[in-house]
């Protein structure tokens, strides 16, 4: 009945972008510390909710847990060196109750506002630190000598 994709929705002439990272309740795309608060400030009971909602999450992994792992003994050699991730689109109905309407294998990681790229950048750093990925500055990094040797071979 109701179309809420918004990569359809965003082509609207109803439809209201956030411009603004800061601002993150403006428009029709709210990050989800926004929509929390708005929950927690209209007397929604977040924890209810959010618990719900990591049911049905914890819930649906394990129902695919026997299959995923058998297509990774077939695939994989080694369970460290692949990883993926999941969107959820999850409906509230207005009995709190969560509804999972679809879950996305690699969601989209497009960034059409600056909030999509604070969201989504700090995504992909939360999801590099978890899989072990240590940042390096390549500033500091590099061999100096290597450094030297090469300055001396310019001139």
């Amino acid at each position: 009945m109701h179309l809420t994709n918004y990569s359809l929705n965003k082509y609207s002439d109803q439809f209201v972008a956030n411009e603004d990272e800061n601002n993150d309740y403006v428009g029709h795309k709210w990050s989800l510390t926004a929509l929390k608060e708005y929950l927690k400030n209209h007397g929604f009971d977040l924890e209810l909710i959010w618990g719900r909602i990591e049911d049905l999450v914890v819930k649906s992994i394990i129902s695919i847990e026997g299959l995923v792992f058998s297509a990774m003994d077939m695939s994989v050699p080694f369970r460290d060196n692949c990883f993926e991730i999941l969107g959820f689109d999850v409906l509230v109905d207005a009995d709190l109750r969560p509804w999972l309407l679809e879950i996305n294998l690699s969601p989209s990681m497009n960034t059409d506002s600056p909030m999509d790229l604070k969201i989504k950048g700090s995504m992909v750093a939360d999801m590099m630190t978890m899989i072990g990925v240590v940042p390096v500055d390549q500033r500091y990094s590099v061999d100096k000598t290597y450094l030297e040797n090469a300055t001396k071979a310019h001139y």
